[in-house]
């Protein structure tokens, strides 16, 4: 009880209370820094073990080549715990953004007539992906400088570290306490009702992409809202699923030796989207792009270092 009570003396220290479920592995404690701003969860300090085994990515049909940046596999403490947005950054989160900043967001890749196009289009932007989106649902078409142009603006307003999360504090967050594939399980026949991917409805829509593997139906051809499906025992949604989030980190081809610097030709995403398949839908998946991409996958969410 003591130790329930220090937390919520240090959410209040933090900011606003949104709500305090009881969960597993404990007590799942949300709060927001400010009206319109996204809700945060305290994710607690602990211990994981993070990448994945080679009969992991066998299993799932991970490419040899690509499977090989999951490994190897080792522990990771977190001894301080961290804030991270309970879902992705919404498009009605970021349009308050760019319009504080007046900042210019045209041009876009997007997925439409079936198939994907070649390089940005300028009629498509985070308000126009390509679909009729929501504004509780993630905003796409978001660069990796956009992005960090957010929490740079996130901090200033609010007068804390917002920033991206690094690469071992996604995965830890993304595993919710698990050790398991997904952190509902191993299995793939679940997918399609705790993760918005590759389904399906998405495939009658792009007939040509094979990787879209789900047979299955999630609800959902495009983006969903950020709370319809399960969140994790952290009390995180769609870590799996739904948009690919930017992380902090450049890309290297080992795992665990993500760089942090400014500049590098690829950044670290993780999480896969709409139109990923089973072997991407998993937390140890690692992929990379150009800091310059800006795709109707792909959004971001935020972490807040804790006082």
């Amino acid at each position: 009880m003591r130790k329930a009570l220090n937390a919520l003396a240090i959410l209040l220290a933090l900011g606003t209370p949104v709500a305090v479920a009881i969960g597993s592995p404990g007590p799942v404690h949300t709060f927001r820094d400010g009206a319109g701003l996204p809700a945060m969860v305290v994710v607690p300090p602990g211990s994981v073990l993070l990448g994945s085994s080679e009969i992991e990515t066998t299993r799932e049909g991970r490419a040899p080549a690509l499977a090989a940046s999951e490994h190897p596999q080792r522990t990771v403490t977190f001894e301080r715990g961290f804030a991270m947005s309970q879902a992705h950054v919404t498009q009605a989160e970021f349009a308050r953004f760019v319009r504080a900043t007046r900042r210019d967001m045209a041009g876009c890749v997007v997925a439409i007539a079936g198939k994907w196009s070649e390089g940005r289009l300028a009629d498509y932007d985070f308000r126009n992906p390509g679909w009729r989106q929501r504004g509780n649902e993630p905003a796409v078409c978001v660069d990796w400088d956009d992005a960090t142009a957010y929490v740079a603006w996130l901090s200033v307003r609010t007068g804390k570290h917002y920033r991206l999360p690094h690469e071992d504090e996604w995965e830890y967050a993304a595993r919710g306490g698990r050790e398991t594939a997904r952190w509902w399980s191993d299995g793939i026949s679940a997918i399609c009702a705790h993760a918005n991917g590759g389904d399906r409805a998405y495939a009658a829509t792009m007939p040509d992409d094979k990787s879209a593997n789900l047979a299955c139906r999630d609800g959902y051809a495009r983006t969903n809202p950020v709370d319809r499906f399960p969140a994790n025992p952290f009390g995180l949604h769609d870590m799996l699923g739904n948009a690919w989030q930017w992380t902090a980190d450049c890309f290297t081809p080992v795992a665990g030796r993500a760089a942090p610097g400014r500049s590098c030709q690829a950044r670290s995403i993780r999480g896969g989207s709409w139109h990923n398949g089973v072997a991407i839908l998993r937390a140890a998946t690692r992929f990379s792009l150009p800091p310059t991409m800006r795709s109707s996958s792909l959004g971001f969410r935020v972490v807040r270092d804790m006082p």
